[in-house]
């Protein structure tokens, strides 16, 4: 792995486990088997390094959506089949919440390019729901969209709260309720 790729992947593991405040560079450096001089010969600083580990995270996240709804078997609905996607990342001794909105929540008052980024994050879902419902030919796509991409959000708060993927599986039930009503 490439030392750029090495050093984002470890801080966002890193980040995702503590608040951003709690992890130093001199830790990012050590579990990335490097020195602290060449973190920031890479980045000139933790924030920066924090920007880049969300857009990493949302580049990854759009790319298994890309390949997990072109996987689908025909006749399969893919706006119900992204809340299975979304449960089997639900993992409870994994999943450590919503990495947009945990660095809202501790960065976007020093940072504000974070909530750029996380702003750009749900935006995509939205998107994504919105083509997904106009090409299964669904009335009002666009607001089924925002409906599909709250019953997703909600489903991941809920999940972090509870410690279980079972809100993925209600959302789904949700949402096949509100394709009943789109057709």
């Amino acid at each position: 792995m490439a030392t750029t790729a090495r050093i984002v992947t470890t801080a966002a593991d890193l980040f995702s486990g503590h608040a951003y405040a709690d992890v130093s560079v001199d830790q990012i450096a050590e579990r990335a088997g490097i020195t602290k001089m060449t973190v920031y010969q890479h980045f000139r600083s933790k924030d920066e390094l924090a920007l880049e580990c969300l857009r990493m995270r949302l580049r990854r996240r759009e790319e298994k959506l890309d390949q997990f709804v072109s996987a689908l078997r025909p006749g399969t609905e893919p706006l119900l089949a992204i809340f299975d996607w979304l449960e089997e990342g639900l993992d409870p001794k994994q999943f450590t919440g919503c990495s947009f909105v945990k660095a809202v929540n501790e960065l976007s008052a020093v940072l504000p390019e974070v909530r750029e980024i996380a702003c750009e994050a749900k935006l995509k879902i939205r998107h994504r729901f919105s083509t997904l419902a106009r090409l299964s030919g669904r009335q009002h796509p666009n607001e089924l969209a925002q409906q599909l991409a709250l019953l997703f959000e909600g489903a991941q708060s809920l999940a972090l709260i509870e410690g279980s993927a079972r809100p993925a599986r209600t959302a789904k039930r949700m949402a096949t309720l509100l394709l009943e009503f789109s057709e």
